[in-house]
């Protein structure tokens, strides 16, 4: 079949906004033109004088039945979304080199555009693409009706020898049969029914979630000042939200929720499950956001520009010139994989780390199993459609994993040396109140206060060890056994002295510490 040629409507100029790409001031002036004729420009602020990007781009012409012709086609040009923060728009059927193949593929695949993502498309369009390796390969001159139960057991054992995971080998062959299904309940093809039977799929693995080290984690946030302001905030708003990349990249700008107690949310739409979810957030994490949607005023007003996070004109940091549309997906990763060469950051084996963006979501959930938090609560933070997708992770057993969140799973315990149990609500708002009074509990150098951090203030300054909100852990007991230390000594002065006062106030001081000491060690019972 011959390949349609494209229609175009005109051919437009794009021109980056006049921002200085050095210094980002919007305070630029004509100076003259440079010696190719094209007009040149001088920010008046950091005197740098620079010639604006000019580019060609077509405009895409809606024409579904003409794109359909095509070996390759632009899912721009039939009308439908290529999906959130994706710089992929292309199905390329010239990978198909049966023809029969080709053009069945094309029917099925048209059917599929109407009821599933263009994202989903794409991943069956290349589960066909094996297919069609493996055939080449092994069958150069078959036919549609000489596909029989012997060629599928041959491509599954193709498969496990290219020695692909248990899920991609899975994904494929499960493409495969919905194709060879179709193609046979609609008559595209000449094949017998049931191709692909159940006993064909590889047991699937367990799925262990991809979080990231804190050893990585640590160099991480050690190395943020060398990113974009932009990027390090989306980096410091994945920490703590777990949000997809693509929920991420189409945050609002006007995202930010708070109560009448005066504490922040965060509302954002996920695409993956179609809803819209608020969670709460820390005040760190409230001004980053604040930062940024000030930072997005200055180059764009709402009509031009309404999300928080804009695409750039250059990759290079700190040059960071926003444009008025959303950042691809592939940006942020970019970004974070040249820091981790540029810093070496890398695990404990030593391996330069990869970064992938669902790695912050699978370490937000990751933490929050560990550190205690109900399940369901988790699901709903994560916003997982069913307690399936949160059970993830909730079988972490391997030990590496248990030694690097060590600190998340040591007993609580207040000034009497008593275990403190967490008390949750069971649904709805009041998850969202749990979140706010437990989990941004103020910290402290020695173990953290259970008064949320938008207490008016704490009526007990200088007081901790002698106050019923104070909560501490583990990694704090060094502390706890210096202080004891230097309590004793205190009281044995204040003794020398006749100080009553000092030693009834440190007394209960050292009391305290001694419970905390003897619970943390496991000398008195407790869970």
């Amino acid at each position: 079949m011959s390949q349609a040629q494209p229609i175009f409507q005109k051919s437009i100029k794009l021109t980056t906004p006049l921002f200085c790409p050095k210094c980002s001031s919007k305070n630029v002036g004509k100076n003259g033109k440079n010696s190719s004729g094209s007009q040149s420009y001088i920010c008046k602020q950091c005197k740098k004088i620079f010639t604006p990007v000019v580019k060609e781009e077509v405009e895409r012409v809606v024409n579904p039945k003409l794109e359909y012709l095509k070996d390759i086609w632009d899912c721009r040009c039939l009308g439908i979304d290529g999906g959130v923060g994706k710089s992929s728009y292309k199905l390329n059927f010239t990978h198909l080199f049966q023809p029969w193949l080709r053009k069945t593929a094309k029917a099925y695949l048209k059917v599929c555009l109407s009821s599933i993502t263009f994202a989903s498309v794409q991943e069956k369009l290349y589960s066909l693409r094996r297919l069609s390796s493996f055939l080449t390969s092994d069958y150069p001159r078959i036919e549609p009706e000489d596909i029989d139960r012997k060629v599928i057991t041959d491509f599954t054992i193709h498969l496990a020898s290219l020695k692909l995971a248990s899920s991609t080998r899975y994904k494929i062959l499960s493409d495969t049969r919905l194709f060879f299904d179709a193609a046979y309940q609609n008559k595209w093809l000449n094949v017998s029914r049931y191709l692909v039977r159940p006993e064909d799929f590889p047991k699937q693995e367990k799925s262990v979630p991809r979080y990231i080290p804190e050893v990585v984690m640590q160099q991480l946030n050690e190395h943020l000042d060398d990113l974009a302001l932009p990027i390090m905030r989306m980096v410091l708003v994945l920490q703590e939200c777990g949000m997809r990349i693509s929920e991420l990249v189409n945050l609002s700008f006007d995202c930010l929720l708070q109560d009448k107690a005066g504490d922040w949310f965060l509302r954002y739409y996920q695409f993956k499950m179609k809803k819209e979810i608020t969670i709460p957030i820390s005040r760190e994490v409230v001004r980053v956001i604040q930062e940024q949607q000030k930072y997005i005023r200055q180059y764009f007003t709402q009509e031009e520009f309404d999300y928080l996070f804009s695409a750039n004109k250059g990759a290079a940091t700190p040059n960071f010139v926003p444009s008025p549309s959303v950042m691809e997906r592939r940006t942020l990763p970019r970004h974070l994989n040249r820091l981790a060469k540029r810093h070496n950051i890398c695990d404990s084996p030593g391996n330069i780390w990869h970064f992938q963006t669902h790695q912050f979501r699978h370490t937000v959930g990751t933490r929050m199993i560990n550190n205690g938090v109900p399940q369901h609560i988790v699901q709903k933070y994560l916003g997982h459609e069913s307690p399936d997708m949160t059970s993830t992770y909730a079988h972490i057993h391997d030990q590496t994993m248990k030694e690097e969140v060590a600190k998340f799973h040591g007993k609580v315990v207040n000034i009497s040396g008593q275990v403190v149990e967490e008390v949750c609500p069971e649904v709805e708002i009041q998850d969202l109140q749990w979140f706010k009074k437990t989990i941004q509990a103020q910290a402290l150098p020695n173990g953290s206060c259970a008064l949320p951090t938008i207490s008016q203030g704490c009526p007990h300054a200088n007081a901790c060890l002698t106050c019923t909100h104070f909560r501490t852990t583990k990694e704090h007991i060094d502390k706890h056994k210096q202080q004891l230390e230097q309590t004793e000594q205190i009281i044995e002065k204040a003794n020398a002295n006749g100080w009553v006062r000092q030693v009834e106030m440190n007394e209960k001081v050292k009391t305290n510490l001694e419970n905390i000491i003897s619970a943390l060690e496991g000398k008195v019972d407790g869970n």
